[in-house]
């Protein structure tokens, strides 16, 4: 549990510490689930497409989402993303 608390205070992205936290509590392939959820997400249109697939275009969404949440942050925040500015204080 000590682990635990650590992970959650000195953690710099909360959505990984929210992931490895439920990762150690249900243990299963971050990957395959992510997938499960795609698939589920996309109903009749996964049926055409491969894991692989899904996989490449899950990775890919999430390269652009990260790439424009960290333009959008350099604007407000100065050039800075806010991982950078919370470093900073």
């Amino acid at each position: 549990m000590k682990a635990l608390e650590h992970e959650l205070t000195h953690s710099q992205n909360p959505q990984v510490t929210l992931e490895t936290t439920l990762n150690s509590i249900f243990p299963q392939s971050t990957e395959e689930s992510s997938i499960l959820r795609t698939k589920r997400i996309l109903g009749e249109t996964a049926k055409a497409l491969s894991d692989e697939q899904i996989s490449c275009i899950v990775t890919e969404f999430q390269f652009l989402i990260n790439s424009w949440l960290d333009e959008f942050e350099k604007e407000i925040f100065s050039g800075s993303t806010l991982r950078q500015v919370l470093n900073e204080k």
